[in-house]
């Protein structure tokens, strides 16, 4: 596995999120998905060693780290803004005490006695 040890940090890093990415897709039986994501993933990855050949490895570690920055900074804003208590206060549900009907499923007795 030569082209493996041959890669530069960042592609080498998102070679393992793809390996993950790409048996969690085998498992759940995706094979579409799996083979689509792992020729553009391939291609990703060449690419990224590419950057790092040409001595744009910043590039590279920022093309890697991005989603997970804009992902930490999207739950940080929204947690901070309260958006998440928004959405719950908007879609909780509502119990109401409904009277017992005579074609209701009786309800067995909540004590541990024997009758």
């Amino acid at each position: 596995m030569r082209f493996i040890e041959d890669l530069c940090p960042p592609a080498l890093l998102y070679l393992i999120f793809l390996v993950i990415q790409l048996g969690l897709d085998a498992s759940f039986g995706m094979w579409v998905t799996l083979i689509i994501k792992a020729v553009f993933g391939i291609a990703t990855v060449v690419v990224l060693d590419m950057f790092c050949g040409i001595g744009l490895s910043v590039v590279s570690w920022f093309l890697v780290a991005a989603p997970f920055i804009i992902t930490a900074l999207a739950t940080a804003i929204s947690m901070g803004a309260g958006f998440d208590e928004y959405v719950l206060g908007h879609f909780t549900e509502k119990f109401t005490d409904k009277k017992h009907k005579s074609d209701d499923v009786p309800v067995p007795n909540p004590s541990n006695t024997i009758e």
